[in-house]
């Protein structure tokens, strides 16, 4: 296993652990993180509230690491995220984390997940749209 494949095991036991402490201890001095969405996070204490509230939101929330493979400075792991949202019920995601890794710490997180599982109505959107 490489020192890039090391930490990004330790990223994700710390996150299913809801470990902020160690989630944080994965991260540079000035992480960044980038969202499906394209909401950025810039800063230790950007990061860190972005962790915080998705505890909260989601206080059983997993991530299966799947895959990962890491070096010379990049990272990739393929997940798949399980959750439960009060708003919104039973959550699950599957996608990639891109990383990129300076001293041995990440720097910026590329986040590319997707829901498994559309409601029916957006699927049916899709297929009509797609005729």
């Amino acid at each position: 296993m490489t020192l890039e494949e090391e930490l990004i095991q330790r990223y994700f036991d710390a996150f299913n652990r809801h470990d902020i402490e160690g989630v944080m201890a994965c991260f540079h001095g000035e992480p960044i993180i980038i969202g499906g969405n394209g909401k950025r996070c810039v800063g230790r204490e950007a990061v860190r509230r972005s962790y915080e509230t998705e505890f909260a939101v989601f206080r059983d929330g997993h991530c299966e690491l799947r895959e990962c493979i890491g070096n010379r400075g990049r990272g990739a792991a393929e997940s798949v995220f399980r959750g439960t949202d009060a708003k919104r019920g039973r959550v699950e995601a599957i996608g990639a984390e891109v990383m990129e890794i300076v001293d041995g710490k990440i720097k910026e997180i590329r986040d590319y997940h997707k829901p498994i599982n559309a409601p029916a109505s957006e699927s049916n959107s899709k297929s009509q749209a797609t005729r």
